[in-house]
């Protein structure tokens, strides 16, 4: 029993050493000798066809000013495992035989013997996982693939030989590529592309109160990752495409080109690394009192990058147009001033009859609302004020009062004219807003008050005096008070603006 389990046993083993001694057949030749696998790229196995794109796999070489490209190669086998050199060049002849198959793009292009570097041999050494590897890394200059922009750039390698061991033919050749824009790309304005390059600039710029200007940002960029050394990128004003753009109604039929006299640009910008890109800000300044000329109008100036220091321009996001309202500008910048003349006061009897009176005291510019007699009527003052739209304004006045029951105190704004009989409301006008107002009910005016209304008000919660118009034109301004007992002295509004 026992011998025949020793037979079984040892019958396995020496089947085991046949399989073993079959699956090595291909490199071991006999006893004892050394195994022998072949050189090859890991990158031209059957998937890829030899075919590699490197877009995400480069390091850049800042004393040689050129992007590198690590390509991995390989020896098989086990044994043997003592360092050998590879001999690798270059050749394209397969590149165009791979656009044609769609296997490159169609904007591909063969690297020149002047676009790159490439030490000839690489040595092969025992890796950490136990694999023979060496990588062979071709240089390509930053300054030649400037002519390659907005183009695929390719580069294809061989395995010529090696100091021991044989090449595997079928595994010896690949071509690296990439489009040229995603590591050195173009100078551009990062607002340009949008519709004819047009850029309104009415929310990006910086009001210079010294210099009386107001300067708009205009970002300038090149795309790409390599050579992030600084350079600097040139400028010039080109007004010549505006007229056509006004004629086709990309600009108002009320757009001036600004004029040299009407702005200043710095006209060489140096561009540095800002958050992993180069980056620099073309500032056109525009003098404020220069365009005062262009009130009611539309404003445009054209600006382009016209050469670099280095690199391509790309041409199609060369230009922006800024244009903005010029009336917007202006007020925005130009000092807030009172829109309110306390001679245009008019009363209006909102309740009719009413026991509140609204009395306009020129003496000391003041409005005095006195009364209320249980009725919960009331009386107003109003005048037409001329607006701008989308621009922030605030009222406000100093209001003082012994202190009312029941009552209300509020300012109102409409774009109806208010007429005797009609309260202010916004059932009355859909437009019509309350800015600020003493409510009695909401728990202030009750006792005696006296200072800035907005201060002392309760009923406004939200936007509390200002207010922005979504279009420009008359409004109308209404202070009106009434309920059952506007107190011993009443309330009396003075210092009284809208601005």
């Amino acid at each position: 029993m026992n011998k025949r389990i020793f037979i079984i046993t040892i019958s396995a083993l020496c089947l085991g050493l046949v399989i073993f001694v079959g699956c090595k057949q291909d490199f071991i030749q006999g006893v004892k000798t050394v195994e022998t696998g072949k050189v090859y790229f890991p990158g031209a196995d059957s998937i890829s066809g030899g075919v590699i794109p490197v877009v995400n796999n480069y390091v850049i070489d800042t004393s040689a000013n050129a992007i590198g490209f690590p390509v991995k190669i390989y020896r098989g086998g086990f044994s043997d495992n003592t360092n050998f050199t590879v001999n690798v060049s270059v050749d394209n002849s397969a590149i165009s035989g791979l656009m044609q198959s769609g296997k490159l793009p169609t904007n591909t292009v063969a690297l020149s013997p002047d676009d790159y570097i490439l030490n000839p041999t690489d040595t092969i050494s025992l890796g950490s996982g136990g694999t023979m590897t060496g990588e062979i890394t071709p240089l390509v200059k930053n300054s030649s693939l400037e002519k390659y922009s907005g183009k695929v750039v390719a580069l294809g390698l061989t395995i010529s030989g090696s100091s021991k061991f044989d090449v595997n033919a079928e595994m010896n050749k690949v071509v690296i590529y990439f489009p040229v824009d995603s590591l050195l790309g173009q100078i551009y304005f990062t607002n340009a592309g949008q519709t004819n390059n047009l850029v309104s600039v009415i929310k990006n710029y910086v009001f210079d109160s010294a210099a009386h200007t107001v300067n708009f940002s205009l970002p300038i960029a090149r795309a790409g990752v390599a050579d992030m050394s600084a350079f600097t990128a040139n400028l010039s004003v080109d007004n010549s495409a505006i007229a056509g753009l006004v004629n086709n109604g990309n600009l108002p039929a009320n757009t001036v080109a600004l004029s040299p006299g009407d702005y200043t640009l710095n006209q060489n910008i140096n561009l540095t690394v800002s958050n992993g890109m180069l980056m620099g800000i073309a500032m056109p300044k525009i003098n404020v009192a220069s365009i005062e000329q262009y009130s009611g109008k539309v404003a445009a100036l054209g600006i382009t990058i016209t050469s670099s220091s280095k690199y391509m321009i790309n041409p199609e996001r060369s230009t922006v147009i800024i244009y903005f309202n010029v009336d917007d500008i202006l007020n925005i910048v130009a000092p807030r001033v009172n829109l309110l003349d306390f001679s245009k006061w008019t009363p209006v009897k909102l309740s009719i009859p009413t026991t509140v009176t609204a009395t306009i005291n020129p003496s000391d510019n003041s409005i005095w609302f006195q009364g209320g007699t249980g009725g919960y009527d009331q009386a107003g003052v109003y005048q037409a004020i001329q607006v701008k739209a989308n621009l922030p304004y605030k009222v406000d006045m100093n209001v003082e009062g012994s202190g009312a029951n029941n009552v209300w105190f509020e300012i109102w704004i409409s774009s109806k004219q208010p007429v005797d009989g009609q309260d202010v409301t916004a059932s009355w006008d859909p437009t019509a807003k309350t800015l600020l107002g003493i409510n009695t009910w909401d728990g202030c005016g009750k006792s005696a008050f006296n200072g800035l209304l907005s201060q002392i008000q309760c009923e406004v919660k939200v936007g509390q005096g200002t207010i922005t118009f979504p279009t420009s034109g008359t409004y109308y301004i209404t202070i009106k008070s009434g309920g059952n007992d506007l107190g011993t002295t009443g309330i009396k509004a003075t210092n009284i603006y809208f601005k």
